[in-house]
């Protein structure tokens, strides 16, 4: 028996198919160390900072983690770095970051800082920060942190707060936290505390444009001299709302309103508008 078939032959071209490698991966994953970027919450690393408008007690900083192969039973550490410039002050912060499992993140970092006025000369101060950051779910991620600022000697402060970071869904999260600050032994005999909530809501747009919405107050404190009034980071309701635009993968700006108490008790309106950086993939 035998049977007879015809086939065509057809030429393959070549796929025109492109994809754009310079924007991020939207991939979520369950394992903090597989995360493109990790959000932190730092304390100020610059006391200048608060003679501005202050939305939060607390400063973002974005971390890129890059497990490595385990050649050791100790997780190797990576190292990142922080720089604030002012007309009379700097700081210099240096990161240290480590991935113990896939799945949590340790953190710990060093703050010096330097404030030069004509008329007060020269004024130091440093600023510790340590957490840990767990990735619960692909969508959840959960931490808690602590810090001590030194504010020159005068007025130092401890810190210590939980958070959390959640994708409702790939274009919307939302992250917030509780930080309970408390002040240090200082010349004053100032004893003060607050614990301060916070939330924040993000939206993507576009791969490159997003909507902010901030607010935060204290929901209690605590003042052993009532005739004082309490220090601005353990005191400052706020709430607004926010644009922000990346021109490239790794630089952006953010521009928007936001309404602040001030030293009488009104919410007043302020602008704010900041440049914004986050690490390159290696």
């Amino acid at each position: 028996m035998s049977t007879h078939g015809a086939a065509q032959e057809v030429s393959v071209q070549r796929d025109s198919l492109k994809f754009d490698r310079s924007l991020p991966s939207r991939t979520n994953t369950t394992s903090a160390g597989k995360s493109n970027f990790i959000p932190l919450r730092l304390t100020r690393l610059n006391p200048m900072v608060n003679l501005l408008p202050q939305f939060t007690p607390y400063q973002r900083f974005t971390l890129s983690p890059q497990p490595a192969g385990r050649d050791s039973w100790l997780p190797p550490i990576h190292w990142d770095g922080a720089a604030s410039d002012f007309i009379n002050s700097k700081s210099r912060t240096a990161i240290a970051s480590m991935l113990p499992t896939p799945r949590l993140l340790l953190y710990s970092s060093a703050t010096l800082g330097l404030v030069e006025t004509p008329f007060f000369g020269k004024a130091s101060f440093y600023v510790l920060n340590a957490g840990a950051n767990y990735a619960v779910t692909s969508a959840l991620n959960v931490g808690v942190t602590g810090g001590y600022n030194s504010d020159f000697g005068s007025l130092p402060h401890w810190n210590t707060g939980v958070n959390a970071h959640y994708m409702v869904s790939p274009n919307f999260s939302i992250d917030g936290g509780f930080t309970y600050m408390q002040t240090a032994q200082n010349m004053f005999n100032m004893d003060q505390s607050s614990v301060m909530i916070d939330l924040h809501g993000r939206y993507r747009m576009s791969d490159s444009w997003y909507a902010n919405a901030y607010g935060g107050a204290p929901v209690m404190q605590r003042n052993n001299t009532p005739d004082a009034p309490m220090m601005p980071m353990m005191n400052t309701p706020y709430f607004g709302g926010t644009i922000e635009h990346w021109f490239n993968p790794t630089m952006g700006v953010e521009g928007g309103m936001m309404w602040i108490q001030d030293f009488t008790g009104k919410m007043r309106p302020r602008p704010k508008i900041e440049l914004l950086f986050r690490p390159g993939r290696r």
